[in-house]
């Protein structure tokens, strides 16, 4: 038998991949000159990805970049994000303090509760601050991706995560995280995953459609290698020269599998293969075959060993074994561990004495696969007894790998170990914000306690699994998380627990938690510093589930209570909560004064006593000012606001705060600076329809329809994409996105656009009276250009008391909305007394495009009323209107306007009013007809729309009594001569 030695291994011999390693070693150069990479290796078990990868590591350290390896594991009971934690780990380790200290900043904090040993090299580091899951999360993955970002600026970085189809559902969305963020940096990300494993339902599947969404993400397949290429790797491995023939048996047995062809290999002698005749039958159908040919060839105590390592996991420790195979002289151990090392079954690992990890996992899976269950369970008990030992007092850092060897043995050694374990490593996952690892640790953990009675550790493992549904969840399914805690809040509450029962009452479930703060309030003393949490928690809940005056009445008047409290107690954290659930609250009833008052109290706290700042706090104050038309201090907050978010804030609220300057650039008519915050905000939450909403009509009223339509279709796209009870608001934000644009455009889509808010808003509207003006306003303008009275006459009805300027969604002065919708109810003098309100409005806060187009609407409305003095001012608005128009390059208004003041100069001086009571309007529809225009043609002269032309020629023909176009075009002969 040909033996293969260590230094001429199959593993150790590369060759092929010619194309792949091009594909890699450029995006290597990519990441090198500062434009980061992001690759997948996949492919079959055996197939080479580890080993190719093993290639583009050496190429880097050649280049000068740092190679840090991640690997993941199969149902070992490994901790969250640990392939992220062995990388950063193994950089720790070689760090020093100050460099540390310079990489990571204020993040060292939340980098060190999932890598402990950042706490050894910087022992003074204060706790992360306590943040609700979601920003937690988000705080952490920053931290970690700014770390490594800084990192690789010192020196590049290549990044290997291997066998990514096992990694945790955590260490994937850190993935995903980053991948959005390494576009500018020295760093190259390599993962590698079995394909054939990864099925449409897999973590890594929806990850994979994440990323590949992204420019800097390259997925190279891995197929196996030619025939001839099969022949030059067993040639520079074992030293063999296969004939023709030879290497054509191999290569169909093994399909170009590096791994197969060299198990394969090692079972075939020199004179098998250099003989004429019968050598192929000696070639072994699969790889599981060849592997198990190789372990009969060693000793009964190395295979006892590598069996019971391999139910160990990949890696295991010499001083494990030892414990466990107790039978064994350490020297007998010593030689069997040599013995497989050897034999290239396992391999020591030269991060740790005596750690050592099997070559492939092919090999300890097929080990796993010759045990029977019974042998299998007793293994992991004996494993699980030994490791807990093992661990004595640090046995919580390891207890999810205990949890697992628990889980497997249960039925030998029974459930309480798997519950303290399971409750142990759930809080170790929650701490570190891995929800979703968290989940399944409680949930088994309930699985082994199924169908018994309530007790503490189920109460325990209930509270944990709510939390952890809680920061795993889509928002809208927080009340199934809540329920879940109920049970648990009950048994406490009977057991007389008043602590824990008020844990679950304090916890920040977003809402669904009336019920349970209802009766918490019972626990504790009225007045109390404590009952002063529950009302603030209360108030809040109260928000989400009640409507309408009387129950806002009553949340103000909880979390009233609550603030009083707070002051009372010098309770500062608990009064900055109340004071910004307060200013929430009044934003979106549209009590925008108080709102004020909240928010600028809470800001003004926050600075006198040195703490760091509240960002929603700016978040409210920018867009109060802007809607109350004070632009120049709400771009203060808005700079603070910015600021903040972008040291600590998730990317939607980056994309939040940069929406405030773009707005206040767009009222200002600045629109190239408004651009540019567009263009950031996208680029970090490309899906966000406030946004969209927002650059569509910047589009729009520059002229550029295809562009505009092109964002609007975004917006449409998103709608139908998500879900709809957990983004209620876009839908209303789309309603107006589309009925801003056919006002702009005169581009008629009304009947669709009512259509499409009947189908999609429900009546009564169960959202907020922020949301529902925002609807209102684009159902309104649909009216308008409509002319469809009742519709006009429902919403004047809901805006009328809700008159404001703008607000940052609605483009639009309120005031302006209530003018057009008057004019189109045939109220002139109330219309143009609105279009005053818009028009002083807008002058004093300085939004010029809005103005103009209050001055093109109130315009309108005079010529149609007509008044002695109407046609002056209405030219003089005209006038100003086109002035600001032709200055901020808003094409489609100018145009309009133009067109406005053309047909204002060739109508006939009128002292006071025209025959038969016709407006202004009714007059020019008539000129037009009597020149032979048709619908279409009037509409796109007037740019109104057909069916507006519609309406005004059905009060004309009532108006002069006539029936049909040659009576009317008669009536205009002789009334105002020949039309020219």
């Amino acid at each position: 038998m040909v033996e293969s030695h260590p230094t001429r291994d199959i593993g150790r011999v590369f060759v092929g991949r010619r194309r792949e390693m091009a594909d890699l070693k450029a995006a290597l150069d990519d990441a090198l000159s500062g434009h980061g990479q992001m690759v997948m290796l996949a492919g079959e078990p055996g197939i080479g990805k580890t080993r190719i990868a093993q290639e583009l590591a050496s190429y880097a350290e050649q280049r000068g970049a740092q190679v840090l390896w991640g690997w993941c594991y199969e149902g070992e009971g490994a901790p969250p994000y640990w392939p992220w934690v062995q990388l950063m780990r193994a950089y720790v380790q070689q760090a020093g303090a100050e460099q540390l200290t310079a990489e990571m900043g204020p993040g060292a904090a939340d980098i060190a509760e999932i890598v402990p040993e950042i706490r050894g090299k910087l022992p003074n580091l204060a706790a992360p601050p306590l943040l609700d899951p979601e920003p937690a999360r988000f705080r952490l993955y920053d931290s970690i991706t700014t770390f490594l970002k800084n990192a690789a600026q010192r020196q590049p970085l290549m990044l290997v995560l291997d066998d990514l189809h096992w990694a945790d559902r955590s260490s994937l969305l850190l993935l995903e995280f980053l991948a959005r963020e390494i576009g500018t940096s020295h760093l190259l990300l390599v993962g590698a995953y079995r394909d054939v494993e990864v099925s449409r339902r897999h973590p890594l599947s929806q990850t994979l459609g994440a990323l590949v969404r992204e420019q800097i993400f390259h997925r190279v397949q891995l197929d196996g290698l030619t025939q001839q290429e099969v022949g030059e790797l067993v040639e520079g491995s074992a030293g063999i020269t296969l004939t023709l023939e030879a290497a054509e048996v191999i290569h169909k047995r093994t399909d170009g599998n590096p791994f197969f062809v060299g198990e394969i290999t090692r079972q075939v002698t020199l004179d098998n293969i250099t003989e004429d005749q019968g050598w192929a039958s000696v070639i072994p159908e699969g790889v599981r075959d060849a592997i198990g040919r190789r372990l009969i060839r060693l000793s009964d105590q190395c295979n006892q060993m590598l069996t019971t390592a391999s139910i160990i996991g990949r890696r295991f420790e010499f001083r494990l074994l030892k414990s466990l195979l107790g039978d064994a002289i350490e020297g007998q151990l010593l030689g069997a561990m040599d013995e497989a090392v050897g034999s290239l079954m396992i391999e020591e690992l030269p991060q740790s004495v005596g750690l050592y990890q099997f070559t492939h996992d092919l090999i300890r899976e097929t080990l796993m696969e010759e045990l029977s269950t019974i042998r299998r369970v007793q293994l992991h008990a004996r494993i699980a007894q030994a490791l807990e030992a093992l661990y004595e007092d640090d046995a919580e850092a390891h207890a999810a790998e205990l949890a697992h060897h628990f889980a497997e043995a249960h039925t030998v050694l029974g459930a309480e170990k798997l519950v303290l374990y399971s409750l142990m490593a759930g809080e170790q996952a929650l701490a570190g914000h891995a929800h979703e690892d968290a989940v399944e640790h409680y949930q088994r953990g309930l699985e082994a306690k199924q169908g018994q009675e309530i007790d503490g550790d189920v109460a325990a493992l209930l509270f944990g699994l709510g939390r952890a549904q809680a920061g795993a969840w889509e928002r809208w399914r927080v009340n199934e998380a809540v329920n879940t805690v109920k049970p648990a809040f009950d048994y406490y509450v009977a057991a007389g627990d008043v602590q824990r029962a008020l844990a679950i009452a304090n916890y920040p479930f977003s809402f669904g938690t009336v019920e349970i703060l209802d009766q918490a309030l019972k626990l504790v003393p009225p007045g109390s510093l404590d009952s002063g949490r529950i009302l603030a928690r209360y108030g809040r809940g109260l928000n989400f589930v009640m409507g309408g005056p009387g129950g806002r009445e009553q949340v103000s008047d909880t979390l009233g209570r609550a603030l009083e409290i707070a002051q009372r107690e010098n309770d500062t954290a608990l009064e900055l909560d109340l004071l910004g659930m307060l200013a929430s609250i009044h934003w979106f009833d549209l009590n925008f004064h108080d709102c004020l008052e909240n928010s600028l109290r809470a800001i003004e706290l926050s600075s006198r006593l040195g703490l760091q700042e509240d960002a929603s706090l700016q978040w409210y104050a920018v867009r109060v000012l802007i809607a109350l038309g004070n632009p120049a201090e709400a771009r203060i907050h808005a700079t603070v606001q910015l600021e903040l978010l972008e040291k600590y804030g998730r990317k939607a609220d980056i994309a939040q705060a940069l929406h405030g300057h773009e707005v206040l650039a767009q009222f200002e008519g600045k629109w190239e600076a408004a651009r540019e915050f567009s263009d950031r905000g996208l680029a970090v939450d490309y899906r966000n329809v406030l946004l969209l909403h927002w650059r569509a009509i910047l589009e729009y009223e520059e002229g550029s329809f295809s562009q505009g339509a092109h964002f609007l279709e975004r917006i449409l796209e998103t709608i139908h994409m998500t879900d709809r009870r957990l983004h209620p608001e876009d839908v209303r934000i789309a309603t107006l996105t589309m009925a801003l644009a056919a006002r702009i455009t005169g581009i008629e889509n009304g009947p669709d656009l009512a259509e499409f808010a009947v189908e999609q808003i429900p009546e009564p509207d169960p959202m907020r009276p922020f949301w529902g003006q925002l609807a209102r306003t684009g159902m309104a303008l649909v009216a308008v250009e409509n002319g469809d009275l009742t519709a006009a006459r429902e919403q004047y009805e809901f805006l009328k008391d809700r008159a404001i300027g703008v607000t940052p969604l609605n483009m639009v002065c309120g005031y302006r909305v209530l003018g057009l919708l008057s004019q189109t109810l045939g109220d002139l003098n109330q219309a143009t007394a609105y279009f005053e309100e818009s028009l002083a409005y807008c002058r004093k806060a300085g939004y010029r495009p809005e103005l103009a187009w209050t001055c093109c609407d109130y315009a309108d409305a005079l010529q149609e009323r007509n008044n002695p003095d109407d046609r002056g001012k209405a030219k003089a608005h005209l006038d100003e209107a086109l002035v600001i128009s032709s200055e901020l390059g808003m094409r489609p208004l100018m145009e309009r306007v133009a067109g406005r003041l053309e047909t204002l100069q060739a109508l006939p001086q009128r002292a006071t009013s025209y025959p038969g009571g016709l407006s202004v309007r009714e007059v020019e529809v008539l000129l037009l007809i009597a020149q032979g225009n048709t619908n279409r043609e009037i509409a796109n002269e007037l740019v109104l729309s057909q069916r507006t032309v519609q309406r005004h020629i059905a009060n004309i023909y009532a108006k002069i009594s006539v029936r049909n176009r040659a009576e009317a075009t008669t009536f205009a002969l002789a009334e105002f001569g020949t039309p020219t």
